[in-house]
Order: C-alpha cells, then sequence, then structure tokens
C-alpha cells in the first residue's frame, strides 16, 4: 500500500512540473507584454537627428546618443543635416527612417 501512495506522490510531482513548465513559458518570454528596453529593438519608434549625409542617400543619425547608419523608408525622401527623423524599422545595423508629420 505504501508503494502505491509514493508512486502516486511520483506522478504528481511530475505532471505538477511539466504543467509549470508550460505555464512558465509564456511569463518569461513575454514579461507583461513590453516593448524591448535594450538591443537595436528599442530604437523603433525613436526620434533621430541627422548628423551628416553620406553617398547614395544614406545619412548618419544620432538615436541615444549612438551614431547609425540610416536610409529612408521611402527612396524618394532627401533629408537636411539637423533635421529630425523617425526610426520606422531596423535591418542589419542600419535604421529605416521617415519624416515626422
Amino acid at each position: 500500500m505504501s508503494q502505491i501512495v509514493i508512486i502516486g506522490y511520483i506522478i504528481d510531482t511530475i505532471v505538477a512540473f511539466f504543467i509549470g513548465a508550460w505555464f512558465s513559458r509564456f511569463w518569461l518570454r513575454h514579461p507583461f507584454r513590453r516593448k524591448p528596453a535594450t538591443g537595436k529593438d528599442s530604437l523603433i519608434g525613436k526620434t533621430g537627428e541627422i548628423k551628416s549625409i553620406l553617398k547614395n542617400n544614406s545619412y548618419e543619425i544620432a538615436v541615444d546618443s549612438q551614431l547609425w547608419k540610416a536610409v529612408p523608408d521611402d527612396p524618394q525622401e532627401t533629408f537636411a543635416k539637423g533635421e529630425i527623423a523617425y526610426v520606422k524599422s531596423i535591418r542589419d545595423l542600419t535604421l529605416y527612417i521617415s519624416k515626422i508629420k
């Protein structure tokens, strides 16, 4: 009889572990559904100042006191030095920017 109780405790412990692990993956992956606080993805949605104009319609932009290479999201747009731009996306450490409307 005591062997059945011990086996029951072991099975309950294993089941509880897997249920807890399944639920905790949601809280560990997406804590409170916040935007990224660090890394390149945190730059999306911020604004920056155009510091210099580079070749081929690309720019050097300062966002959060860091200099980044940027290109316009719309190839027809141009920016002047000192103008403020909005960061729409980022790919391969290049910011894609647009004018603030």
